[in-house]
């Protein structure tokens, strides 16, 4: 058990703040809120005091690719398309060289590792990966060994994309289905690690490979995650290709038959925001990687509005470049507020909401709220920063989502464990891993 006594403030979700109480964690759920003497337990309990902190449902991280944790600070002055021909396939064809010759096999685990790392300091607990093709088998068990809680899938394309880079369609196949055979639900008790299916956009997948992601996402009852809508030029393409705009495509070959994760949607049109609404699909905002690379601002209040779900993410670390959501709570409110010349159209509690509750929804996690019964998924941060100073009791989750920092997280608990205490990480050594990224990296300094 852990017992997290005297918590300033706790967060139970984006409109109810309790003040000066105690949580109790028994396995991996939340046992109790309320005031909690420790004197009823015996010695198999851990006491966390929290006083002057402020206790969070963890954050979720609904959309990122870890392979991309080693591409940080690259180009700033490309838009999607030159920036996938000029950062990212130049580094996917070097995995696929070191990959045909059996060399840097613990390069999945290393860059799986150094993302949980940086996700797990900023608060986060949860995650959904789209990765590569490449150095796959041991990425879920960088997770499994730090007990962060993610979604794994394989980011699939069978056209558009350059064949030098890409995975023979029958050997990803292959692959999915032996993910799935051994990392969907694991542990099978209290699973940490799910799998997902991903599809990377409608217009570099045929009809047909997008019915056979539906299919197992049917047969192994599985999340499904696409990008859709990130840019004009792909909404053109789509209408000069298929006819139609990109979620209205999806919808016509029944991939909308079951709820789907659709990344961006930084150009759906008010049809397909209605379509979304009516497939209950989630809307997964980016607004730090749209605005690097130039993609435009998802209309998220107006997907809000018809009641569409919304979670956020940071995307990959080569487009955004950091996996902090407060640094992304905070671009994603001040954002919609420029974009629609209104401060009040959007506000702190409602990208708050979209952190925890939203994400743990499109994810299909039983967590982003602080309640008895929900998986213990907690965030501790420290308020005694200058930077978190406030004097209003009513101000603690505009304070979180404008002043916040992931160094301000103290301790993370995922799954009921804890993960993180003061500050360290304590279920790995995290200096022998990032010296081991550092020397296995060597090769890849030059891409």
């Amino acid at each position: 058990m852990i017992l997290l006594k005297n918590i300033s403030y706790l967060v139970r979700d984006s409109q109810r703040v309790e003040k000066d109480i105690d949580l109790l964690v028994e396995g991996n759920r939340i046992k109790q809120v309320g005031n909690i003497s420790s004197e009823i337990f015996q010695d198999n309990i851990k006491i966390l005091d929290c006083k002057d902190k402020v206790v969070i449902p963890g954050l979720i991280n609904a959309h990122t690719h870890l392979w991309q944790s080693m591409l940080k600070g690259r180009r700033d002055d490309l838009s999607l398309v030159p920036w996938c021909e000029q950062v990212i396939y130049p580094f996917i064809q070097l995995m696929r060289e070191q990959a045909k010759y059996g060399e840097t096999d613990d390069l999945g685990y290393l860059w799986s590792m150094l993302g949980a790392i940086e996700m797990l300091h900023a608060g986060i607990t949860s995650f959904v990966d789209m990765d590569s093709g490449y150095f796959i088998e041991r990425v879920p068990q960088a997770w499994f060994d730090i007990g962060i809680r993610g979604l794994f899938s394989l980011e699939m394309v069978d056209k558009w994309v350059p064949d030098n880079i890409r995975v023979d369609p029958q050997h990803e196949r292959e692959n999915v289905l032996k993910l799935i055979e051994t990392w969907h639900e694991v542990p099978a008790k209290e699973p940490l690690i799910r799998m997902a299916v991903s599809a990377s956009a409608p217009f570099t997948c045929s009809e047909e490979l997008l019915s056979w992601i539906l299919n197992q996402a049917n047969k192994y009852n599985l999340p499904v995650q696409i990008h859709v809508s990130e840019t004009k030029w792909e909404v053109e393409e789509c209408l000069k290709s298929m006819g139609m705009t990109p979620l209205k495509y999806l919808e016509s070959i029944d991939f909308l038959s079951r709820p789907i994760m659709a990344v961006h949607g930084v150009h759906l049109t008010d049809e397909e925001i209605k379509i979304a609404e009516k497939y209950s699909v989630s809307i997964i905002y980016n607004p730090k990687s749209n605005m690097k690379l130039g993609s435009g601002i998802a209309p998220i209040v107006k997907m809000l509005r018809e009641g569409v779900n919304v979670a956020l993410a940071s995307d990959g670390a080569a487009s955004n470049d950091l996996m902090d959501l407060f640094e992304e709570m905070r671009v994603g409110v001040m954002l919609q507020k420029v974009a629609h010349e209104d401060p009040a159209v959007f506000n702190a509690q409602e990208i708050f909401k979209i952190a925890t509750e939203g994400g743990a929804k499109a994810c299909q996690i039983n967590a982003g709220i602080i309640e008895e019964g929900k998986l213990a998924d907690i965030t501790v941060v420290n308020l005694l920063s200058p930077h978190l100073f406030t004097l209003g009791d009513n101000d603690i989750i505009p304070a979180l989502v404008y002043c916040a920092k992931g160094e301000d997280v103290e301790t993370v608990i995922v799954n009921g464990n804890i993960v993180m205490e003061n500050g360290q990480i304590i279920t790995i050594n995290e200096q022998a891993i990032m010296e081991e990224i550092r020397r296995i990296t060597e090769k890849f300094r030059s891409v």
